[in-house]
């Protein structure tokens, strides 16, 4: 926490738009205080750039506290002092002074006069032109002292690039600008350190912060005693060694992404759970994420400690998930509004720390499936992205319009934690044998079906494709049902009420202890029909390929009624005509992604709408985690074939991913046995010849099934009506 400090009253700037706060650790610095303020300001004003003055007297026995006071009544309204009643250190003199700044920006500047206050004119231009969170001061060797402390500087600059995997020309500068969230975050720091302010560039860098040098001057001081003066430099520099092997464990070696292996942000950590298995099942616990770099694609061991936080933090009080969703909030859009050509337009006229609250989020544009297809080469990508982390995901959406984006390694470590996680809701331990019915393996290549094959065998899973599951498949899975019942079937709602439907001969031979109705909606009557056959809680799941798991169906909940948000990954909006909707309104569906900084989701339109629910009075399960209810639009089920065996209608998602040149929309419905029309909204490059081809591959697949193709302008979101036949309707 900050230090108790005593800040001047009465001079603040109230009305006036301030862009940059210029914060002053001062430790007995009454003589240069006056001359910095004066050219300061005049500095500011040439360049019409509007300014505050934080002083923080850090423990001065001098006057420097009463000049201070003195500078507030000359220059009213443009100085707030902070001070320390003892000398805490230059570090928490830049976090108190940051606390108390309320500039866009925030500049930190010694003030000693050696770096002019002019260049803070200089530091602010160079790093709006930029591509860059944070521009740093180098120190430059024009009118510098040529002394023992310069060669010494120049060599532990030289060490802390070894150290660190940079090639910093000044990597101890603490003259460095940029937003105020950004520079409160960088100064933030876990570790005890005795002198932290020269690892200020490594602590920006570890923490995903990009910078740019640019060149200003060094001069001698000419008023006050420096710290570092004499004997004292070699001992600061000796102190600064002996912080390295701190500083390494916390900041690890060369730069990272903007997150850290972690849910919460650093300035709110939140204590990590404890391995919650013994005994066996806890070496399976631990051999299933010390493998996940081989089982799963660019997931690391880190994943472990993201599922043990994610067991943590489901319980947190409502207030503090929602505090914990403005952090990553404000850190993803930081980041985008610098890093992302496509937000870095749309959110010029808004200014670089546009969000204050979640309520802020709806004054940022919305993003459509449109934005995504016109813009993702390279508008949408983060000009941080590293190609070797992204993975290409394709999804047809809730009207089978073909979508292309990417996603990071850190979304998909994310989303891994997140749906353990929600397996757990439903009873599943693990250890405990689980069934799966996938569409994952449709394109999968051999490597991928080996590791899906590792996964499953340590998730002591079964699985079957949704292509599997025709007459002789639904055969196998019953006779899986019966070698030894498994705690957990997870699956498409059209697939389990097949799966019912079958088993409903003998419903006494079957029995779970948990089913997950996934990818498709599935009526109140199917599910009540599968969980009454299988005697077992149906829990539903909401989400998407491009974002992961969204919302889940806890113990306490009335199945497909009401849902969790996964709200350390996501935020919800559900909008009526642009407001928010009020309980019980059905409204649109708008996600913002806090997980992928590569290419970034915010106020993403899914193409789904869902029901607002009244969340005043929290859940019974216990979890703070927000509620959303009823999903609507989503009308995958499954459809009945000419020769009468079931399809998911997933599948039709996947079998025209890669046809988006060809199909720009499709819908496909079923209004009665053995047919199928499908709707087609053609794309840039459909041809009749083309459709026949694709429509000849599908018809393979659909065992000569007739389909009666439609061209259309458009194909609409709409909220459907449950039907009360419990048998499948409409599929898109």
């Amino acid at each position: 926490g900050l230090p108790t400090v005593r800040q001047v009253e009465g001079h603040r700037v109230v009305a006036a738009k301030v862009d940059v706060s210029v914060v002053v650790p001062c430790l007995n610095e009454e003589a240069n205080l006056p001359p910095l303020a004066s050219r300061l300001f005049a500095a500011m004003a040439r360049a019409g750039v509007s300014c505050e003055l934080v002083p923080v007297d850090d423990g001065s026995t001098d006057t420097t506290w009463d000049v201070i006071q003195a500078l507030s009544r000359n220059f009213p309204d443009a100085i707030v002092g902070v001070r320390h009643d003892t000398n805490l250190g230059i570090p928490a003199a830049w976090r108190s002074g940051i606390a108390a700044a309320r500039g866009t920006y925030v500049c930190l500047i010694d003030a000693d006069l050696q770096n002019p206050p002019e260049q803070v004119v200089t530091l602010y231009r160079r790093l709006l032109e930029s591509r860059a969170d944070i521009c740093q001061g180098v120190r430059s060797q024009i009118e510098r002292e040529k002394d023992g402390r310069l060669a010494f500087s120049k060599g532990l600059n030289t060490v802390l690039n070894v150290a660190f995997g940079d090639r910093a020309a000044d990597s101890k500068s603490g003259f460095v600008l940029g937003p105020r969230r950004v520079l409160a975050d960088v100064v933030d720091y876990r570790g005890d350190y005795q002198v932290f302010q020269a690892f200020i560039r490594v602590a920006a860098r570890a923490k995903g912060y990009t910078m740019v040098e640019v060149e200003t001057l060094f001069l001698p001081r000419n008023a006050g005693e420096s710290f570092l003066a004499g004997s004292r430099a070699w001992k600061v520099s000796a102190a600064t060694l002996t912080d390295f092997p701190t500083a390494l464990r916390e900041f690890g070696r060369g730069r990272r992404e903007p997150i850290d292996g972690t849910l919460a942000p650093r300035s709110r950590p939140v204590p990590r759970a404890t391995t919650p298995y013994r005994g066996w099942r806890r070496a399976l616990f631990e051999a299933y994420f010390a493998s996940a770099p081989i089982h799963h694609r660019l997931a690391r061991r880190r994943v472990r400690s993201l599922y043990l936080e994610l067991r943590e933090t489901q319980w947190l009080p409502r207030q503090e998930l929602a505090d914990l969703q403005l952090r990553k909030l404000q850190r993803l859009v930081q980041h985008a509004a610098v890093h992302v050509p496509y937000y870095r337009e749309a959110l010029a006229g808004i200014g670089p720390d546009p969000i204050a609250g979640i309520e802020d989020l709806r004054q940022l544009p919305q993003l459509t499936k449109d934005d995504i297809r016109d813009r993702l080469y390279f508008d949408l990508f983060a000009d941080t992205h590293r190609t070797r982390d992204m993975v290409k995901m394709t999804t047809s959406g809730a009207t089978g319009e073909p979508l292309v984006t990417y996603v990071d390694r850190y979304q998909l470590e994310v989303r891994l934690a997140v749906a353990l996680r929600a397996a757990e809701w439903s009873g599943w331990r693990f250890g405990d044998r689980q069934l799966r019915i996938s569409d994952d393996s449709v394109g999968m290549t051999n490597w991928q079906r080996m590791r899906a094959g590792l996964d499953n065998l340590l998730l002591r899973r079964d699985e079957f494709t949704t292509a599997e599951v025709d007459d002789e498949g639904l055969t196998a899975i019953l006779e899986c049902l019966e070698q030894g019942p498994p705690s957990l079937i997870d699956g498409s709602g059209g697939t389990l009420d097949q799966i019912a439907t079958r088993a409903a001969a003998n419903p006494d031979r079957y029995r779970v202890r948990g089913i997950i109705s996934r990818a498709a909606d599935i009526s109140p009557e199917a599910r009540d029909f599968a969980g009454m056959v299988l005697q077992a809680p149906v829990h539903d799941s909401y989400g998407t390929r491009e974002i992961g798991d969204i919302a889940f169906g806890c113990e306490a909940m009335d199945a497909g009624e009401v849902h969790h948000v996964m709200d350390e990954s996501v935020i919800i909006e559900i909008l009526v005509d642009g407001r928010p909707a009020q309980p019980g309104e059905t409204g649109e569906i708008v996600v913002t992604d806090l997980n992928n900084f590569s290419v970034p989701l915010i106020r993403y339109r899914v193409g789904d709408l869902a029901t607002a629910v009244d969340e005043s009075r929290p859940c019974s399960c216990g979890r703070g985690l927000s509620r959303i209810g009823r999903i609507e639009g989503r009308t995958q089920a499954s459809v009945q074939l000419a020769d009468g065996s079931w399809l998911p209608a997933s599948f039709f998602a996947h079998f025209f991913q890669d046809y988006d040149f060809l199909v720009r929309q499709f819908q496909v419905s079923q209004d009665q046995p053995g047919q199928l029309l499908l709707q087609i909204v053609k794309g840039p490059q459909w041809s009749l010849l083309a459709e026949a081809e694709v429509l000849t591959a599908l018809g393979e697949i659909v065992s000569g099934t007739p389909i009666a193709v439609v061209h259309v302008q458009a194909i609409s979101i709409a909220p459907r009506s449950h039907a009360q036949d419990p048998r499948p309707g409409p599929a898109a």
